[in-house]
């Protein structure tokens, strides 16, 4: 999956989700990465932030990531890095 069609997938499965301008300067603009905020109220589908940098609930996150964007991630071909605690690069694996 490209990087236009991920997101595009993203915003459909993660409705709350907020992509960040490659302009902002977090990642490198390309077509293998782009930024994700993690200081907006992104939502899984259980209610739990998309993104929880501080988080200890290893049974929901995968590194304050949530598991379910983590399998959606993986599953197209991707990953989460995180930059800082507000921002979450997603890389083409």
């Amino acid at each position: 999956m490209n990087k236009i069609q991920l997101i595009d997938a993203l915003e459909k499965q993660f409705p709350t989700i907020h992509i960040l301008p490659d302009s902002t300067g977090w990642v490198a603009k390309s077509d293998t990465s782009f930024a994700v905020s993690a200081e907006h109220n992104s939502l899984d589908s259980r209610g739990y932030d998309l993104l929880n940098y501080w988080t200890e609930n290893y049974e929901h996150y995968e590194l304050g990531v949530s598991n379910e964007l983590v399998s959606f991630l993986d599953d197209a071909g991707w990953y989460a890095e995180w930059v800082n605690p507000g921002v979450v690069a997603i890389v083409k694996d």
